[in-house]
């Protein structure tokens, strides 16, 4: 684990969903996403890990919400003093994907339930939430965090199941479109170009593509699929 804490199960988030009152379809979504990072996080870890600092030693600052924008950044500095390697946190990814949408029908819906988990004192879950929508992760195969692997399983995932890049980034292009924002479609190629040069880097760490890794998801077991 990253850092000693303490993560809610499955059955907890499930039950922390149910009764905030999220709608099933994100339910749905949520199980997804967090199913999607966690087996990216077990593939890493099989092949070594990350070198990325301990997630309690990345600099996040973060305003709250009303009050304008957050700003996040990963400091790998201390890695140049030879913190090594070391596992991802698998529980920490199940629990922020589960419940990264929990406010999702709420407006600014990550600082909501970001501030949710801050008075549940699920504080690393909270960094991760609160960042997730704008999140730029890193483009180090080698130096990921768990925010990182949240971020691509948000990115990967079409509503209740794993989609891949190309899939998921044509429904943002035309969502874009529908919504009278032709613009769009530039700034969103570039994230893609972006994100398909992270991915192929994680799928020769792992030696598989991640549409093979993710084949035969089970998304309500994933933790269990050993």
């Amino acid at each position: 684990m990253s850092s000693g804490s303490v993560h809610p199960n499955r059955q907890k988030c499930l039950e922390y969903l149910t009764e905030y009152g999220t709608p099933k379809h994100v339910v749905g979504h949520c199980k997804s996403v967090a199913a999607v990072a966690y087996m990216l996080g077990k593939a890493l870890n099989e092949a070594g890990g990350t070198r990325a600092a301990a997630f309690k030693d990345i600099r996040i600052t973060t305003y709250r919400r009303g009050a304008g924008r957050f700003y996040y950044e990963q400091d790998h500095s201390r890695d140049k003093h030879g913190l090594g390697w070391r596992n991802f946190d698998l529980e920490l990814l199940l629990a922020s994907g589960l419940l990264h949408d929990m406010a999702r029908v709420e407006d600014r819906h990550w600082d909501v339930c970001a501030d949710w988990c801050h008075e549940k004192t699920l504080y690393e879950e909270e960094q991760i939430i609160r960042a997730h929508m704008m999140y730029q992760y890193t483009n180090d195969a080698n130096h990921l965090t768990e925010a990182d692997l949240v971020s691509l399983g948000d990115r990967l995932t079409l509503e209740d199941h794993y989609a891949g890049l190309d899939e998921r980034m044509d429904y943002i292009i035309k969502k874009a479109e529908r919504h009278g924002n032709p613009n769009a479609r530039a700034a969103i190629l570039k994230k893609k170009k972006e994100t398909r040069k992270l991915l192929d880097a994680i799928e020769e760490k792992i030696g598989m593509t991640i549409d093979e890794l993710m084949a035969d998801i089970d998304y309500d077991n994933v933790e269990k699929a050993e």
